[in-house]
């Protein structure tokens, strides 16, 4: 399709009857100074194909329902709100808006993060559709603190990469609300597990386990350190359900490393920005050495460099 076509999301004529290609899955909760301008980076998003937003509105006690519903009622065609009556929580929002998704793919956007890229959507879902042996695709993001003022640094690689299963398996590769994926993977997952804390510790593994992740060097989207991001809603204790998905992953790929990425995990929580009790740390990093041996001796480097991690934390006046 030529560029002449392209046009801003905002302006397409499609009915809300017509299928979506792509579903922006989007969930929020008490983001009232950030979620207009995550909204406003899909509606400028040209594209030459229908594109929904769905948001997962999850009982904010903030002005952030009210904020999507204007919004919702400006671009009905565009935008579905999921109004929940009930606070369901992080992971089982995140759940249920993707559950919603009608499109092809979902593209991943957190509610005080946004894109910068207006063509971002066209040339991800561009490159999906030439290559479906590919997952999903992902790519650069820029890292700020606040306001677009306080840039911090870049969150990728600055060249072009193919990732795949093993590379999912330790430290993110990309940011979340740069991942566009198929939505045959949630369906024939069953989606992520609800129990779980980490959203997408399990959504990368997931993707890759049905192909390689096309990850793109151009800087597509910012990646906001808000007050609300992750580490100011999840608990040490929270932390630990994420070993919940380890079934799960096994049982969608019978291959999958689960002692390699246990490892990862244990270090994870022990290294985890938080205050945490001597008994969490030293039972955590304990776990983290054990599992790690299952790829020794590639492991020697890890736990060399989480020993380390162990006895810093542990100078710390955290107790």
């Amino acid at each position: 399709m030529l560029n002449d076509s392209l046009k801003e999301i905002r302006d397409s004529n499609y009915t809300q009857e017509e299928a979506p290609l792509v579903s922006v899955a989007t969930i929020a909760y008490n983001v009232e100074n950030y979620i207009a301008e995550a909204i406003e980076s899909v509606l400028n998003q040209q594209a030459y194909f229908k594109v929904e937003l769905v948001i997962g509105e999850d009982c904010s006690t903030d002005s952030t329902r009210e904020v999507v519903k204007a919004y919702q009622q400006k671009y009905p065609h565009i935008i579905r709100i999921l109004e929940h009556k009930n606070n369901l929580g992080l992971t089982p929002n995140s759940v249920a808006t993707q559950n919603a998704c009608k499109g092809k793919y979902i593209a991943l956007l957190d509610g005080d993060d946004f894109w910068t890229d207006p063509k971002k959507l066209q040339k991800q879902i561009g490159f999906l559709e030439q290559y479906p042996e590919y997952a999903g695709c992902a790519h650069q993001s820029e890292i700020i603190r606040g306001s677009k003022e306080f840039h911090i640094k870049m969150f990728g690689e600055t060249s072009d990469a193919n990732y795949e299963l093993k590379d999912t398996l330790s430290h993110r590769k990309f940011h979340t609300s740069s991942l566009v994926y198929r939505k045959e993977i949630w369906n024939k997952t069953g989606g992520i597990p609800p129990t779980i804390s980490s959203n997408e510790r399990a959504i990368y593994p997931m993707v890759a386990s049905f192909g390689k992740i096309k990850y793109f060097k151009d800087n597509m989207c910012v990646y906001r350190l808000a007050p609300t991001g992750l580490n100011s809603r999840i608990s040490t204790k929270e932390l630990e359900t994420d070993l919940n998905m380890l079934p799960w992953l096994k049982k969608i790929n019978l291959s999958f490393p689960v002692y390699r990425f246990r490892s990862f995990l244990h270090f994870c929580m022990f290294t985890y920005p938080a205050k945490v009790s001597r008994t969490h740390l030293i039972k955590h990093y304990f776990n983290f050495v054990w599992f790690s041996f299952s790829y020794f001796p590639k492991n020697l480097k890890d736990a060399k460099f989480a020993t380390q991690e162990f006895f810093r934390i542990l100078k710390r006046d955290l107790f």
